[in-house]
């Protein structure tokens, strides 16, 4: 089959699973600017992806493009070396067009790659994968608990910030060779796809910056001390920042009642 047989068949899969990578993160960014708009509204989101058979089919898709994408990336490193042979340690200087990202891309996908590990670990082992195992406690549709524990430790956004950075690296190189091996690599279009592609990176990775920075701040001054962020215990909810026992009849007029709800 030539997108395994051929070079360029081999670039074409890197480039498609590039690009729904590409948008996965946009959206990942623009779900994390809804925690710092509206938290209870970031819960909600959880609550609705958590471990539904649609989300956990996305999410297989997505980790199957992302090791597919990696698997390309070291067959091409491999390919390529092996093609240039003893000459690539005859090269003393390079050409200026040749971008320092295109020569260190895969050392920037394995910093991303140790970066994502981090992130899976306080993140999806701790709500989807909890959700699909059963643990109730704490919530793992809470995310903003999670973002707050993650986040008060003052090493995460130093994680995550040098991710972000070889994150922009290897999106502002991607981007445009996406579209290079899809055959638009002519005069007219590559300065253009190259002038997108870093707005592109630089907003989004810029956004996951801030949100790294706004996120260790409020956690560390106390900010995320509501149940909305700190969580209820088992069998209670969160409730107008309240964390309240849901009552088996109504219980208007009783004192420490709200409505149908019994206030602990």
């Amino acid at each position: 089959m030539w997108l395994t047989n051929s070079s360029i068949g081999r670039k074409l899969v890197m480039a498609i699973t590039g690009a729904c990578l590409i948008l996965f993160v946009t959206f990942h960014v623009l779900m994390n600017a809804v925690a710092l708009i509206c938290p209870e509204g970031y819960n909600a989101i959880c609550a609705f992806l958590g471990a539904n058979w649609y989300a956990l089919v996305a999410s297989i898709g997505l980790a199957a493009l992302f090791i597919i994408h990696i698997i390309y990336a070291v067959w091409l490193t491999v390919q390529n070396r092996r093609a240039r042979g003893n000459d690539r340690y005859n090269v003393v200087s390079k050409p200026p067009q040749v971008e320092w990202a295109s020569q260190n891309m895969l050392v920037l996908g394995i910093v991303i790659v140790a970066f994502l590990a981090v992130h899976m670990i306080q993140f999806w082992a701790k709500m989807q994968l909890a959700e699909i195992l059963g643990q109730h406690e704490p919530d793992p549709a809470n995310g903003m608990y999670f973002i707050n524990l993650a986040f008060s430790n003052i090493a995460t956004p130093i994680i995550y910030i040098i991710g972000f950075v070889a994150l922009w690296f290897h999106m502002t190189h991607g981007f445009w060779s996406m579209f290079q091996s899809a055959g638009w690599n002519n005069n007219t279009w590559l300065p253009r796809l190259k002038s997108i592609g870093n707005w592109w990176a630089t907003i989004v990775v810029g956004l996951f910056i801030l949100q790294a920075v706004v996120f260790t701040i409020k956690a560390n001054n106390g900010d995320y001390t509501s149940c909305t962020a700190a969580g209820c215990a088992p069998a209670t909810e969160c409730v107008a920042d309240k964390c309240t026992t849901p009552c088996d009849t109504p219980c208007e007029g009783v004192a420490g009642c709200d409505a149908h709800e019994c206030v602990k």
